[in-house]
C-alpha cells in the first residue's frame, strides 16, 4: 500500500484525505492518504522519507519554505516560487505546482472566458502566486493586493503585473471582471456595493461560508465555490501521484460531500513507546477532559497484569477484554482514549473509534521506540531476545492498520508529551 498525505500548519481541517480516498477507490489505487500535523519543513522532508511517503500535498504555510528541500521542480513551481505536490520517486524530492492548474479549470470549467479579462488577486502568498501564474498565462490583465505591498510587489514583478494599495480596491473594482481572494480565513477587503452582477468571484477559503462570498451571492455575481479550485488542482496531483487521470466525478462528490461532524472524543492510536498514555495524560488535563487508558482497564477490571492476562489467557482472551473497553470508552463523552498497540487489528474497535473520536496516530522510529521502551520486559509481544528485529516486524504488520485508522498522524520522535499534546489541542480547536 502506497502512503500519501497533505501537511501544513494546522491540518485538520483539510477536506483533501476524503476526496484523495474516493479517488483511489474509483482509480483501484490500493493507497491511503493522511492528514500529517508538521512542525516546520524539516520535519515535513524527513518523513517524506522515513515514513516512505510516496507523495504528498503541502498547504499553508509552507509552500514557499519547501523550496529549499527538494531535488527538482516543475515550470509552474519555479514560476510561481510555490510547491503544493511533492512526489517522492528514486529517493528524489520533484515539487509540481498544481494550484495554477486548479485556478484555471475552476473558472474554464465554469464558463467564464478568460483572455482580455481584467482581474483583481487579493493577497500574497503561494495560492496568490498560483492564480496570478494562471490568469498572466491566459492572458489576463491582473492586478495585485495585500496589506503587505512590499509583498505584492515582489509577485507583480515576476508575472509583469499591476500593484496596487488596499485603499483603492473601489476604485479598482470598477474595471475588474474577476476577482479572487487569497486571504486567510476568508476575510472580505472589498465593500458590498464593488460585488455586482457582471463580476466573477472565486475565494480560495472554503472551510465556511466566507463574507465575501456571502457578499459577492447577494449581489448576483458569478460566485465559483473555493472548493473547485481545491478539486482540480487535487486532480492535478492525482495524475503525479498516479500517473492516472483523475476521476474526478468521484472527487467531486467526496468533496461536497458534508457529512463530517463533531467528534465527541478523541483516541491516542500508535506503536508502544509512541507516547500515547503520556500524551493521553497531558491532553486531558490540557482540555479539561477525562482519560481513559485502555491497558490500564484491562487490568483494573480483570485484577490482573497484562503480561499476566498473555501467559495465563493468551492473547486473543486479551484482545476480548481490549474490544469490551474499547467499546465502552467509545460511549462516553468527553474523553481521551489512549489505545494498546495492536488495537487496531480489530475492525470493530476501529469502527467504533472512528465513528465516536478523533483518531490520531502517533508514530515513532525504531530507534525512538527501543530508547523508549528500554528494559521494560513487562511488555509480553517484546519478550523476545532481538526486540529490534520483533518491533520491526510488528510494524510492518500494523503500518497499515493505523494509517488506515486515523484523521490525523504526528511523529513524536524527538518530541516531549506536553509538545505532542499541544500540537493535537491546536489542532482540534483549529478544526471546528
Amino acid at each position: 500500500m502506497k502512503f500519501f498525505a497533505v501537511t501544513g500548519n494546522p491540518i485538520l481541517h483539510s477536506r483533501s484525505p476524503g476526496m484523495f480516498r474516493a479517488a483511489f477507490r474509483a482509480g483501484s489505487v490500493d493507497a491511503v492518504y493522511l492528514r500529517f500535523a508538521s512542525a516546520d519543513v524539516n520535519e515535513i522532508a524527513r518523513a517524506a522519507r522515513t515514513m516512505q511517503f510516496h507523495g504528498f500535498n503541502i498547504t499553508s504555510p509552507y509552500k514557499e519554505r519547501v523550496l529549499p528541500f527538494l531535488d527538482d521542480m516543475d515550470e509552474a513551481a519555479r514560476r510561481s516560487g510555490a510547491v503544493n505536490t511533492v512526489v517522492l520517486r528514486n529517493g528524489r524530492l520533484t515539487g509540481f505546482n498544481t494550484d495554477v492548474e486548479g485556478v484555471r479549470e475552476a473558472l474554464l470549467r465554469h464558463g467564464v472566458t478568460l483572455r482580455g479579462k481584467r482581474a483583481l488577486v487579493l493577497g500574497a502568498g503561494g495560492a496568490a502566486r498560483a492564480a496570478a501564474l494562471a490568469l498572466v498565462s491566459r492572458g489576463v490583465s491582473v492586478t495585485l493586493m495585500n496589506r503587505t505591498i512590499k509583498r505584492a510587489q515582489k509577485i507583480a514583478a515576476a508575472f509583469s503585473c499591476r500593484v496596487a494599495p488596499v485603499e483603492v480596491i473601489p476604485r479598482e473594482m470598477e474595471n475588474t471582471d474577476i476577482l479572487i481572494s487569497c486571504i486567510s480565513e476568508g476575510r472580505s477587503m472589498v465593500p458590498r456595493d464593488c460585488l455586482t452582477r457582471d463580476l466573477v468571484v472565486l475565494d480560495a477559503h472554503y472551510r465556511e461560508e466566507s463574507p465575501l462570498k456571502r457578499d459577492a451571492t447577494a449581489g448576483k455575481c458569478t460566485v465559483i465555490d473555493g472548493r473547485e479550485w481545491l478539486l482540480f488542482q487535487g486532480a492535478g496531483a492525482f495524475r503525479h501521484f498516479t500517473g492516472q487521470e483523475p476521476p474526478v466525478s468521484a472527487m467531486r462528490r467526496a468533496l461536497y460531500d458534508d457529512g463530517a461532524c463533531a467528534k465527541k472524543n478523541i483516541a491516542l492510536i500508535g506503536f508502544m513507546g509512541t507516547g500515547k498514555s503520556a500524551v493521553g495524560r497531558h491532553l486531558a488535563e490540557n482540555l479539561k477532559m477525562a482519560h481513559i487508558d485502555i491497558d490500564d482497564e484491562i487490568e483494573r477490571k480483570s485484577a490482573s497484569s497484562i503480561t499476566d492476562i498473555f501467559r495465563d489467557l493468551g492473547e486473543a482472551s486479551f484482545r476480548r477484554m481490549e474490544e469490551r473497553q474499547i467499546d465502552a470508552a467509545a460511549g462516553t463523552s468527553g474523553t481521551i482514549i489512549s489505545c494498546g498497540g495492536g488495537a487496531v487489528l480489530n475492525a470493530a474497535n476501529v469502527d467504533r473509534l472512528r465513528d465516536s473520536a478523533t483518531v490520531v496516530w502517533l508514530n515513532a522510529g525504531v530507534g525512538t521506540i527501543l530508547q523508549r521502551v528500554g528494559d521494560d520486559w513487562s511488555r509480553p509481544l517484546l519478550d523476545v531476545q532481538d526486540r529490534r528485529s520483533e518491533i520491526e516486524k510488528m510494524l510492518r504488520l500494523r503500518t497499515d492498520h493505523y494509517a488506515r485508522a486515523c484523521d490525523l498522524v504526528i511523529n513524536t520522535d524527538g518530541k516531549r508529551p506536553e509538545e505532542v499534546a499541544g500540537r493535537i489541542q491546536d489542532e482540534i480547536s483549529t478544526s471546528l
